[in-house]
């Protein structure tokens, strides 16, 4: 069985488990691609479709080195808001994104797996607060160090936790990455499985 398939399948068991759970009925991750824009798209935000733009922004994404492991049914798409929810005029992101909040959003057949806020000027302790509220769902954060028996196995790296272990969270001061649990870990398996191929390979001739 191929990478690409073994990595279909295990995210396939995954995500269908936690998609359709109670527990995410208000969360974010886990939610449909309509909810999301709906959302976004009522509060001002908007779409960033110019590639250019496109392009510049996935090479700084904290899962960019991760993508060639993405299955084929993963969609990322970029999306734009002011910082006062004012909708930006279409010439204001011809060559340049203003001021204001970058969201990325890796969905998996439709289902949000990766959300990495950006904001600029940084993430007050406040907006912070607000973001990972609305990612709780019913549970509730737990920071890193206060962890124990959590899963390690994982590309990203987290400083929170959610308690139910579906959902973590990487902080900057500009920046909050959420994700989903079982796709940062069928990710990291996948890499791992790669990596364990390529090995007596990389090794001939010593």
């Amino acid at each position: 069985m191929s990478i690409f398939l073994k990595l279909k399948t295990t995210l396939v068991l995954g995500i269908c488990a936690f998609a359709f759970s109670p527990d995410f009925v208000d969360a974010r991750v886990g939610e449909e691609k309509s909810k999301v824009e709906i959302r976004l798209f009522r509060s001002g935000g908007l779409a960033i479709k110019e590639e250019k733009l496109i392009r510049n922004k996935q090479r700084g994404s904290p899962f960019n080195k991760f993508e060639d492991y993405f299955p084929s049914s993963t969609e990322t798409r970029i999306y734009f808001k002011t910082h006062d929810g004012r909708r930006p005029k279409p010439t204001e992101l011809e060559k340049s994104i203003p001021e204001g909040w970058i969201l990325q959003v890796v969905y998996y057949k439709g289902i949000s797996v990766i959300e990495f806020y950006q904001k600029t000027g940084g993430i007050d302790d406040f907006e912070k607060n607000h973001l990972l509220d609305f990612q709780r769902g019913e549970s509730f954060w737990v920071k890193k160090d206060q962890e124990s028996q959590i899963e390690k196995i994982g590309c990203f790296g987290f400083d929170y936790i959610r308690e139910d272990g579906k959902t973590k969270a990487k902080t900057t001061h500009h920046s909050i990455l959420f994700f989903s649990t079982d796709f940062d870990q069928a990710l990291s398996r996948a890499r791992e499985e790669e990596l364990r191929e390529r090995a007596p390979q990389s090794i001939k001739g010593f």
